[in-house]
């Protein structure tokens, strides 16, 4: 059989046509090779001389990048340039400015700069698809990796300095699919919040606590993540609380809104499977979930199952914190509550005369006995701290305050409000 075979293929090799045919065939491979050839060099050469970093938009890096550049000389004296307005909030400096700040940065295009003693050069280029995608590549000629890797390390750095007093808030992206830096807040300590008796104070060490701990879960084999609900009515300070305890930790803060018609099982999954390293993750009012999931015409993709899936599956992030606020907790499923999804339940009612006398010497530190006056008149859980905050704002002076914490008190006692 091999031998016909073998005898076949010599009689087609001694056939003219058939044998011209193979070699135009090997010489159409040599020459397209050879065709390719220069540019394949120009590639390698390029990539031995010439060290790129490529940076998204994607990345939170990038506007990190764009900040560096910017304070750069040349990115202060660049001749091709964007401007777009500061919508940050204004600061003590700036707050009497009457126009808004502008802010000024290289535009799209190739930019040519020194960074040190060597020259380097940028290509900032925008892609319009189902998204916009601005991508800079960063290049240094006759320089190695490690150049672009001190300077990135820098503008890390750098951006960290920045935000050293911030809380940085994450939320989703309008795809539902990831996690995107939406802006910074001024840290806030935990003492900021008044909660009555001390429960911030055990809140905090509880969190502290955890964070302590991860050996002692591993070698118990116990996933290290822990979550917490805070419930009561409107006003008592459960968002606040959260903010503040990351602000007092140093924590960033991830807030997602189950109702999000663009989240569903497999994305809420992926989502607390890649938050930021040390999140703090809040999910407000989880009772609208429970709600918005029987209203006809509420587009709602997230199941209850899989919901529990994310907070506590297989496949669940380690390292990190859950708090769930709700003003409504008879609206819960009990599922929800069991110990490995919810740790720690508190609850966070309305003012104490306690809380009342605390907010109120803050505002006016040296009228201790306006503070008694209007103490011994309060019956406690009538107003919600947020109430009483909005009178102390309201008021002129502490006579003017006592007398409106007075009429709320009444109006809600008596069922006015």
């Amino acid at each position: 059989m091999v031998d016909m075979l073998a005898e076949a293929l010599r009689a087609q090799f001694q056939n003219q046509v058939v044998a011209g045919g193979l070699v135009l065939a090997m010489v159409g491979v040599l020459v397209a090779s050879l065709r390719s050839l220069p540019g394949k060099l120009w590639d390698y050469a390029k990539r031995a001389l010439v060290v790129t970093a490529v940076i998204d938009s994607r990345n939170d890096l990038f506007n990190a990048y764009i900040a560096w550049l910017n304070e750069l000389p040349y990115g202060r004296g660049s001749r091709l340039f964007t401007v777009i307005q500061d919508n940050r909030d204004s600061t003590e400096a700036d707050a009497g400015d009457e126009l808004p700040r502008l802010l000024y940065s290289p535009a799209p295009g190739f930019h040519l700069f020194w960074y040190g003693q060597r020259p380097m050069w940028i290509q900032r280029d925008i892609a319009m698809n189902l998204q916009v995608i601005e991508t800079v590549r960063i290049s240094a000629l006759f320089a190695s990796r490690r150049l672009l890797e001190v300077m990135l390390e820098d503008v890390v750095h750098r951006a960290y300095a920045r935000l050293a007093d911030h809380t940085m808030l994450y939320t989703i992206d309008k795809w539902g699919e990831s996690w995107n830096l939406a802006g910074v807040r001024p840290r806030r300590q935990i003492s900021s919040v008044v909660l009555a008796d001390d429960r911030a104070e055990r809140l905090l060490a509880d969190v502290q606590e955890f964070f302590q701990r991860r050996q002692w879960y591993a070698s118990l084999g116990i996933p290290w993540r822990r979550g917490y609900l805070l419930y009561g009515p409107p006003g008592t300070g459960k968002t606040s609380f959260a903010y503040a305890l990351a602000g007092e930790l140093h924590l960033k803060l991830c807030a997602l809104s189950l109702t999000n018609s663009k989240l569903n099982d497999q994305t809420i999954a992926e989502l607390l499977q890649k938050t930021p390293p040390r999140s703090l993750i809040l999910i407000e009012d989880i009772d609208a979930f429970f709600v918005a999931r029987d209203k006809q015409g509420q587009r709602i993709e997230v199941s209850f199952s899989g919901l529990l899936n994310a907070l506590d599956g297989v496949a669940a992030q380690e390292g990190r914190i859950v708090f769930l606020t709700t003003n409504h907790l008879e609206r819960l499923d009990r599922a929800l509550m069991r110990p490995g999804r919810v740790d720690r339940l508190v609850e966070l009612g309305n003012a104490t005369r306690g809380q009342l006398r605390t907010m109120f010497l803050r505002f006016y530190p040296l009228e201790s006995d306006l503070a008694d006056r209007v103490v011994t008149a309060y019956v406690d859980g009538t107003l919600s701290p947020a109430t009483i905050q909005q009178a102390l704002l309201e008021a002129d002076n502490a006579g003017e305050a006592v007398g409106l914490l007075q009429a709320k008190a009444t109006s809600t006692g008596s069922g006015e409000e």
